[in-house]
C-alpha cells in the first residue's frame, strides 16, 4: 500500500479506546517485573514430590510456576514473607537434565531460572558442618544440597571399606542460580588429602573426582568454594561409585541409535557399555550417562545427533595421498592419537557447491584444541581456508568446491597434544538458507523483555533481531501455540533492516495462563512458502568477574508468551497523517488512557527504530493524556515503508528509574503496546540549499535558498529559520509551490554573540491535504563579525 492511500485511510485521531479493557482497574498500580534470585532446593530426584521455596523480587500475586519443557507439575504458588513456596511432582521417567521455569504473576513473567532433576535420593545439608566431628554421614548413592557462606567448609563423612570406589560430582554454577567455583577433596581421617578437584574439563568451573580406599575406615568430602568465597550460593553433591567419563567414541550418531560405545575419563580407565542417543536439543547435541556395573554416571556426556551418512577417518591417514574418504553430505569422527598426529580427509562433492564444515571437540567432552584447514585435492594442495576456534571453542569453516569434484580436510590439536581421549566429529553440511530471530537483551540487565506479558484487553510488544545465511528475502515470523486469546500482529523482516516487531494483543476475556510457542520463520508466498529457520534465544543467567562476563547461557526455541491482568493503562497512537521525508520530521500524537486512581509515570519508547529514523523516549506527566512523539529521519534513510509500534512502561509510583545503563534509561515495570502503524519514508518533496552568510553586528543580511530541484508540492508551503544565535531575527516566508528561491532578511542586534554559528536549518512545512509534511534543509552556517573601529573603517580598512 502506497503513503498517499495510508494517508487518505488515516481518518481523524481515534481518541476512543477500541476495545481496551480498564474497567475495574481503579487505584491498581502497575508493578515491575517478577524476578526469581533463589530456589531451594535447586534439585530433586526424578519420581518425588518436594516442597520448593523460590525468594525474589515483585512476586505478588504468584499465580503459576510454569516450566517450559513440561514434564513437571507445579502446585499454585503459595505466598509467604516475599517467597513463594510450591510443590512439584517429579514424575518417574522425567529424564535427568535442567528443566526452565518462571513464575506469572498478576502482572508479568518472571525471568528464566533452571531447576535440575537427576536420579539420586537426596537430602538436605545440616549446619553446623565445618569440622570432622560434625561432618553429618553421607551413603553412596545419595545426594545432598547446601549453601557455602563466605569462607565455609562443608563437611561431609563416608565410610569405605579398603580398595573400595568413591566417585562424586558437584553442581554448582551449573545450577544457573548464582556464581559459585566450588573445590571438592576426599580427605582420610588423618586429614591427608586423597584427591581434589577444582573444574572438571565437562563442568565448567564444577568439579568431579574418582578414588580408591586404600584401607578400611572413615574418609571425608570437605566443600568449599576455591578461594574461600561463596555468598550463600547453592550446590548438589552426588555421591557413589558410579563411572565419571566425559568424551564417548563413537561421538555421536543417528537420533534413536544403540551404540556400543567406549567410554573415556574415568580414573578407572576406559570402559565399554552400550548407550541409546535421545533426540538433539536445538544445538544438535544431546547427552547420555554411562551405566556401569548398574551404577549410572552423575555426568551427561554429549554426543552428535546426525542423520547424514557418518565416516570414520582411518588410520594411516597423516598424508594427503592416503586420506581417509568421505562425501558430502556427511560426519566424519575420528582421533588424534599422538602429539604428533595428523588426519587427511578427502570429501567428494560437486564442484561449485558451497559446504559448512563444522568441528566438534570441546563441546563433546574431548581435551582437543582442533584445527580443521581445507585443502584443493590437487598435486600442490593449495589450502582454501583454516580455522582453530572459529565455532566457540571449536572449529567452523566454509568451501566452495574447486574444479576437481573434491577437497581436502587436514585435522590436528593445535598445541600438538594427543590420546584416546582427543575425540573429533565434523560435519559436513551444504550452506542453505537459513535466518534465526532472538529478542536482543538490554546491556545490563539482560532478562529483560525477553518474554511477552500480555495484559487481558490490552497489548505488548518484542523486537527480533534476524542473523541471515544466504537468505535476502523478506521473511515472516509466526506463532503456533500462542496461550487461548492472544494474537501476533504480522511481523515481516526485510533488508535492509536487522530487525522488525510484533504486538501481542490479548482479548479482553482471555484466560491468564502461560505457553511456549514455537517461532517459525517463512518466506514465500502460497505454495512458495518455506520455513527457514526458528527462534534461538539465549538466556545470561549466571555472570562473574570481569565485568559482569556472563559464565552460563541457557538456549532455547520456544519462546514465552503469558496472558496476564489488566494492566492500569493503555496507549493509542493515531497512523501517521503524511509519510515523513528524508531530513524531515513528523510528531506521532499518542493518547494515555489511564484507569481512575492510577497515577504511575508512563514512559514512551519506539523499542523498534527503522534503519535512518530517531527517536528518544519521552516522559508522560500525570496530567497529560495526550503527548506527541517526535521522531527525525536521516538523509540517507531507505525509501520504504515500516512496521512500527509505541510502547509505554508503566512504572509503579515512587520507583526511580534505574540509573543509566548503555547510555539508555531503563524504567522498570508493565509494558503496553499500541496497535501496529506503517510509517512510510519517503523523497523529500522540496530540497534547497544555501550559502553560508556573513553579517556585522548591528547590520543585515539575506540567507538565500535555491532549489536544488523542481518542488513537487501544491500549494503554499510556510519556512522558517531554527538554530539562530541569540538576538538574531529572520521572518516567517510563504514557499509557493513553483518557486525556486527563498530569502531570509536577519538582522542582526548590536549585541549579538560574535564567531561562527552553525547548524542552522530551514524547516518548510509543506501542505499534504490537511496535513502538513515538516521538511528539513541540509544545515547552513552564519558569521557574525564585530564592526571596524571608526578610524579604520574611515581609512578603508588595515593596511595589508
Amino acid at each position: 500500500m502506497g503513503w498517499r492511500s495510508l494517508m487518505r485511510r488515516s481518518g481523524s485521531w481515534p481518541l476512543a479506546v477500541r476495545g481496551i479493557l480498564l474497567v475495574g482497574m481503579a487505584g491498581r498500580a502497575a508493578v515491575g517485573e517478577p524476578t526469581i534470585d533463589r530456589i531451594e532446593p535447586p534439585a530433586a530426584r526424578q519420581g518425588s514430590s518436594i516442597e520448593v521455596k523460590i525468594t525474589g523480587s515483585e512476586l505478588d500475586g504468584a499465580a503459576e510456576v510454569f516450566f517450559e519443557q513440561g514434564g513437571i507439575t507445579a502446585t499454585p504458588p503459595v505466598e509467604h514473607d516475599k517467597a513463594l513456596t510450591t510443590r512439584l511432582t517429579i514424575p518417574a521417567d522425567c529424564p535427568p537434565g535442567q528443566y526452565r521455569l518462571r513464575v506469572r504473576t498478576s502482572d508479568g513473567l518472571s525471568e528464566l531460572r533452571v531447576f535440575h532433576v537427576h536420579a539420586s535420593e537426596q537430602v538436605a545439608e545440616q549446619e553446623p558442618n565445618d569440622a570432622f566431628a560434625q561432618a553429618a554421614a553421607l551413603e553412596p548413592g545419595r545426594a545432598v544440597w547446601g549453601s557455602l557462606k563466605n569462607e565455609d567448609v562443608d563437611v561431609y563423612k563416608v565410610h569405605l571399606q579398603a580398595g573400595a570406589r568413591i566417585a562424586t560430582v558437584i553442581d554448582a554454577v551449573r545450577l544457573d542460580q548464582q556464581m559459585l567455583d566450588p573445590h571438592v577433596e576426599l580427605v582420610d581421617a588423618e586429614g591427608f588429602v586423597v584427591a581434589a578437584c577444582d573444574d572438571h574439563p565437562l563442568l565448567a568451573q564444577d568439579a568431579a573426582l574418582a578414588a580408591v580406599a586404600p584401607r578400611e575406615g572413615d574418609y571425608f568430602l570437605r566443600v568449599r568454594e576455591s578461594a574461600y568465597g561463596g555468598g550463600n550460593a547453592l550446590y548438589v553433591l552426588h555421591v557413589g561409585d558410579f563411572p565419571i567419563p566425559h568424551v564417548a567414541w563413537p561421538p555421536g550418531g543417528a537420533p534413536g541409535a544403540a551404540l556400543d560405545v567406549e567410554w573415556f575419563g574415568d580414573p578407572a580407565g576406559p570402559f565399554k557399555a552400550p548407550a541409546t542417543l535421545p533426540p538433539a536439543g536445538g544445538d544438535g547435541l544431546t547427552t547420555v550417562r554411562a551405566v556401569r556395573d548398574g551404577r549410572t554416571s552423575a555426568i551427561p556426556v554429549p554426543f552428535r545427533i546426525t542423520t547424514a551418512p557418518a565416516f570414520q577417518s582411518i588410520e594411516p591417514n597423516d598424508e594427503p595421498d592416503k586420506a581417509s574418504a568421505a562425501a558430502a553430505p556427511g560426519a566424519v569422527m575420528g582421533r588424534i592419537d599422538t602429539g604428533e598426529d595428523v588426519d587427511w580427509i578427502r570429501v567428494e562433492a560437486p564442484k561449485g557447491t558451497k559446504w559448512k564444515v563444522t568441528g566438534w571437540g570441546r563441546r563433546l567432552g574431548s581435551p582437543i584444541d582442533l584445527v580443521i584447514a581445507a585443502h584443493r585435492a590437487t598435486d600442490k594442495r593449495e589450502r582454501i581456508t583454516s580455522s582453530d576456534d572459529a565455532d566457540g571453542p571449536d572449529s567452523l569453516v566454509q568451501v566452495t568446491v574447486p574444479d576437481e569434484g573434491a577437497f581436502l580436510l587436514r585435522v590436528n590439536d593445535f598445541e600438538r597434544r594427543g590420546g584416546p581421549e582427543f575425540i573429533y566429529w565434523i560435519d559436513v553440511e551444504p550452506i542453505v538458507p537459513r535466518v534465526t530471530v532472538s529478542v536482543p537483551p538490554a546491556q545490563t540487565k539482560t532478562q529483560q523483555r525477553l518474554v511477552a506479558a500480555v495484559p487481558r484487553g490490552n497489548r505488548t510488544a518484542l523486537v527480533f533481531n534476524a542473523t541471515r545465511t544466504e537468505c535476502g528475502d523478506p521473511v515472516r515470523l509466526e506463532f503456533p501455540g500462542l496461550p487461548p486469546g492472544v494474537a501476533a500482529s504480522p511481523a515481516t523482516i526485510a533488508d535492509p533492516a536487522p530487525s522488525g516487531i510484533v504486538v501481542f494483543e490479548a482479548a479482553a476475556d482471555a484466560t491468564p495462563g502461560t505457553a511456549a510457542t514455537p517461532v517459525r520463520v517463512v518466506r514465500g508466498e502460497g505454495e512458495a512458502t518455506q520455513e527457514v529457520g526458528g527462534l534461538r534465544q539465549g538466556t545470561d543467567l549466571v555472570f562473574g568477574e570481569p565485568n559482569r562476563t556472563p559464565y552460563r547461557t541457557s538456549f532455547g526455541d520456544h519462546l514465552a508468551v503469558a496472558v496476564v491482568e489488566e494492566a492500569p493503562a493503555s496507549i493509542e497512537c493515531a497512523a501517521p497523517a503524511t509519510p515523513i521525508a528524508r531530513r524531515g520530521t513528523l510528531d506521532l500524537r499518542v493518547a494515555i488512557h489511564r484507569a481512575e486512581g492510577y497515577t504511575g509515570r508512563v514512559r514512551l519508547e519506539m523499542p523498534f527504530r527503522p534503519p535512518g529514523i530517531g527517536a528518544s523516549a519521552v516522559e508522560v506527566k500525570e496530567s497529560e493524556a495526550e503527548v506527541v512523539f517526535p521522531i527525525t529521519c536521516a538523509g540517507d534513510a531507505p525509501l520504504e515503508e515500516w512496521p512500527l509500534a509505541l510502547t509505554a512502561t508503566l512504572v509503579p509510583e515512587g520507583q526511580k528509574p534505574d540509573k543509566k545503563a548503555g547510555g539508555k534509561r531503563v524504567a522498570k515495570g508493565m509494558v503496553v503496546a499500541s496497535r501496529p502503524l506503517t510509517l512510510a519514508i519517503v523523497e523529500p518533496l522540496v530540497e534547497m540549499t544555501a550559502e553560508k552568510a556573513v553579517v556585522e553586528q548591528g547590520g543585515t543580511v539575506k540567507l538565500a535558498y535555491k532549489a536544488a530541484k523542481p518542488p513537487t508540492f501544491t500549494g503554499t508551503a510556510k519556512a522558517r529559520l531554527i538554530g539562530l544565535p541569540n538576538k538574531v531575527e529572520a521572518p516567517t516566508l510563504d514557499l509557493a509551490a513553483g518557486a525556486d528561491t527563498l530569502e531570509f532578511p536577519l538582522t542582526v542586534a548590536t549585541d549579538a554573540p560574535p564567531g561562527k554559528h552553525d547548524n542552522i536549518i530551514c524547516r518548510i512545512e509543506v501542505p499534504v491535504g490537511d496535513a502538513t509534511m515538516i521538511h528539513q534543509m541540509a544545515a547552513t552556517s552564519l558569521r557574525i563579525d564585530k564592526p571596524l573601529p571608526p578610524a579604520v573603517a574611515a581609512a578603508g580598512g588595515p593596511a595589508p
